[in-house]
This record gives C-alpha cells, structure tokens and sequence, in this order.
C-alpha cells in the first residue's frame, strides 16, 4: 500500500515539474517585444523641440552727434552695480522682484526669496534723476514671460509717489489687448497716451525696443520700427531710465544702452 502511494506521489511530482518547466520554457522563448506590441493606455501629445536661442540684434550705431549716457552689456554680475531694481506696486519685502545677471544676460528671476512667478510689475534703473531728453533702447528675449517694456524719466521713492514713463508690448499670442501702450505714470496713477491692439512680439527670439523722449515727444520702436508716438501735453522733467516687465520669470535682457536722441 505505502509503495503505491509512493509511486502516486511520484508521479505526481514528475507531473507538476513537466508543467512549471513548460511555463519556464514558455517565458523565455517569450518575443522580448511582446509587451511593447500593447496599446498605450496613455497618448501624449508630441510637442516641438524648443527652439535654439539666436544671437543677439545688431546693437544699434551710436552717431558721433549723440552722447552715450549708459550701456551694459551684462557680462557679469558687476553689471548690476549701475542698476537699482524696484518694484512698480507695493508688496512686501520678503515678495520683492529679483534681478540677476546669468550666462553674460540680465534675468528677471521670479519674485521673493523662495521665487514664485508673480504678475507684479517690475524695472530695474539706471542713471541721474536729472537725465532729459535721451533714447534707451535693450534688446530682449521672451521664453514665457510675455510682456517686456521700458521706462523713462523715473522718480519718486516708493511706487505709490512715482512718476513715469513707460512703454509695454506683450506677446502676440496674448489674447489681453491693446498688446501695445505707451502711458504715462504719475504718482502711481497710469494713463494711456498712446496705445495699439498689436501685434505684439513673438517669443523665443531677440528683439529690440527703444524709447525716446523729447520736450514731451515720446516714440516707441519694436525692432527699428515706430509702434506708437505721443505727445505729452504736461511732460514730466526728467529722471531716471529703465528696464520693465513683470516677475514672472522666463524672459532675457542685454545690450541696454541710453543715448541723447
């Protein structure tokens, strides 16, 4: 009785082996495609490669009649010691916008220490509250941000008492108009002297804006071309110049130079 139940047991055995050796068996003469031959069960889009970042415009030629009252070209951080960033409303100290200059560009880096994106309006200065009647131009680079801008005949200590100038173009993409206004900025208060539904500026590649004012005559350019003019009735007098756009990060400036027109 116990030797037939050995065999059984035997045979049992020899059964259960001949089966897990053809699983086995099975497995590795598997295509080792074969999973990869399912259906996605996720389809993602495919997006273009981002574009290689161009060159720099041609700076502009400075004509001997003309006198260079700034230039930067941002080649390293020693660059920002000509320059003061301010904030164009009020927020917090520790919400403050953040400047720097990375790989020989000025940057607008986000706002606050831990650095979110924020839609506040930021510049950052340069020269004499007594400059009048000059140019500045810059050229810039616009990875996401969407809106880049100059100021002119800057004063005043804090956002709510300052006066300006300021010219502000956005993205052609944008869907928010008029992409284009040229406004004046007294104590705090804006008020359009000129201003235009586009387009605006595509981003992704190098542009150049120019602002020039002259005895209440201001003209803005967009790549050498004339996209608003104005004339200011009650000009401000003079002040300090700049360059704006907001901390949201994600836009590249150089070549900022201010002139007498």
């Amino acid at each position: 009785m116990r030797h037939g139940k050995q065999i059984r047991l035997g045979a049992s055995l020899l059964v259960a082996a001949l089966v897990v050796g053809g699983l086995v068996l099975a497995l590795v003469q598997a295509p080792q495609g074969a999973a990869q031959e399912q259906p996605p069960h996720i389809t993602y889009p495919e997006f273009p490669p981002t574009p290689t970042m161009g060159p720099n415009p041609t700076a502009p030629v400075v004509l001997a009649s003309t006198q260079t009252l700034a230039s930067s070209t941002f080649d390293d951080a020693r660059a920002l010691a000509a320059w003061q960033a301010v904030d164009l409303s009020d927020v917090l100290a520790d919400q403050a916008a953040n400047w720097e200059v990375t790989d020989g560009r000025l940057v607008q880096a986000f706002a606050g220490r831990i650095r979110n994106p924020s839609s506040q309006e930021t510049a950052i200065l340069t020269g004499r509250p007594d400059w009048a009647d000059y140019t500045i131009s810059v050229s810039f680079y616009d990875q996401f941000n969407g809106t880049a801008g100059l100021v002119a005949y800057y004063s005043g200590t804090a956002p709510s008492f300052a006066s300006y100038y300021r010219l502000r173009v956005l993205k052609d993409t944008f869907t928010v108009t008029p992409r284009l206004v040229l406004e004046k900025v007294v104590e705090g208060v804006a008020t359009p002297l000129a201003q235009r539904d586009g387009p605006g500026f595509s981003e992704r590649t190098w542009h150049t804006l120019a602002l020039t004012i002259r005895s209440g005559s201001l003209t803005g350019t967009l790549d050498g071309s004339v996209i608003l003019a104005a004339q200011d009735p009650a000009p401000l007098a003079t002040g300090q110049a700049g360059i704006y756009t907001r901390a949201s990060g994600g836009i590249l400036f150089d070549d900022a130079l201010v002139t007498t027109p």
